[in-house]
């Protein structure tokens, strides 16, 4: 995936970088939510919901 170099956008690299490092991978589709949530498009309770309920397993 290729980003715009901005502020926001190296911020989300570094949060990517930082997971990778502690072998925790992140799917494209939570990545595309922290850039949706970047450009104010979607609030970070939204794309923690969305998480919650993806993962939900009781």
């Amino acid at each position: 995936m290729i980003l715009e170099n901005t502020r926001e956008n190296r911020a989300i690299k570094n949060v990517v970088a930082t997971m990778a490092i502690e072998d925790m991978y992140l799917k494209k589709s939570f990545v595309e939510g922290l850039i949706k949530v970047s450009k104010g498009e979607k609030t970070s309770e939204a794309l923690r919901q969305e998480v919650l309920k993806k993962y939900d397993r009781r």
